[in-house]
């Protein structure tokens, strides 16, 4: 073998990879601006309600914004066999804006910038490539890599707002801070890979049990925070009690020898218990505590007197 053999780049093919071959089909809204920074809402066929309520496609959480603002529209001609978005105002309070213009009903182009409240939203056409990139950086962002679950600083951000909303509107909400009962019994015992996965197969069962307006995060080792708008009391307690009893029947890892583990949950009230993230987590804490030193795998939701 040649001494300049060892080093030397080897030369291949390039392979045809060209822009024609990764055709843009994928129409997004990407915020640039809000409480949801760097997320990513896939447009479909059909239509689609962008606003601030719970039945919105696109849900908007800002003040600003209408609970109906505006509407995407899909449009396909067979013909030239083009596809268009459209965005619609729907008579909302503060109007929506294009590029900085008011609008009415506009045909969305590659890059327009969609103003709604203070949320800024970029319409996208994205190949697939572009597409992977942009879910892989929203997910290092905003989301805990071990459970699949926003992080504790992402939550807080997005319930800040949250609370702005319940105030002006005079809403309920419910802070939880959830912990695993006796999670150091379940590392002893199997193992920190094991340990890891339950961590990661708890965050599965928390996306599957809340709803779609509901929000979770990891706050730190087996702790997780979360926070149900519009949930007063009794519909606070109920759901809570939903994810105890979810994560108390779930068969933990159960290729291995499969793994029990309960869950001790503390819920905190606005504004009842507190206005701020800061009063209501560290309420929700207390009553977590409350749960653990009462016998663990239960709900304690600070009595109506208190």
């Amino acid at each position: 073998m040649s001494k300049t053999s060892l080093d030397e780049t080897k030369a291949g093919e390039r392979p045809a990879f060209e822009a024609r071959d990764l055709p843009k089909s994928n129409a997004s809204l990407i915020v640039l601006q809000g409480a949801e920074i760097g997320r990513d809402f896939r447009l479909r066929r059909g239509t689609m309600l962008i606003g601030r309520g719970f039945e919105a496609d696109i849900r908007v959480p800002d003040n600003l914004a209408s609970r109906e603002h505006a509407r995407i529209e899909f449009s396909y001609d067979r013909k030239s066999r083009c596809v268009t978005f459209y965005l619609v105002d729907l008579q909302s309070t503060n109007h929506t804006f294009v590029n900085w213009r008011r609008i009415d009903r506009m045909a969305l182009r590659d890059g327009d910038k969609i103003q709604i409240g203070e949320t800024i939203l970029k319409f996208v056409l994205l190949d697939d490539i572009e597409v992977k990139f942009h879910s892989e950086v929203r997910n290092r962002i905003t989301f805990d890599r071990l459970s699949g679950l926003l992080t504790k600083e992402s939550l807080f951000l997005a319930l800040e707002m949250e609370l702005n909303r319940c105030t002006l509107y005079q809403l309920p909400l419910a802070v939880l801070m959830m912990d695993l009962d006796r999670f150091k019994l379940v590392n002893d015992a199997h193992g920190h890979l094991v340990g890891s996965r339950v961590i990661g197969e708890v965050g599965q069962v928390i996306r599957d049990t809340v709803r779609g307006a509901d929000v979770a995060a990891r706050y730190g080792g087996e702790e997780f925070l979360a926070y149900f708008p519009e949930n007063g009391r009794s519909g606070a307690h109920q759901a809570a009690e939903r994810l105890r009893q979810a994560v108390g029947s779930h068969l933990f890892v159960a290729d291995g020898p499969g793994v029990r583990i309960t869950m001790s949950i503390g819920v905190a009230l606005f504004p009842e218990h507190g206005r701020t993230v800061e009063a209501l987590v560290g309420r929700a804490d207390g009553e977590l505590y409350r749960a653990k030193d009462s016998g663990r795998d239960r709900v304690c939701l600070c009595p109506e007197e208190w």
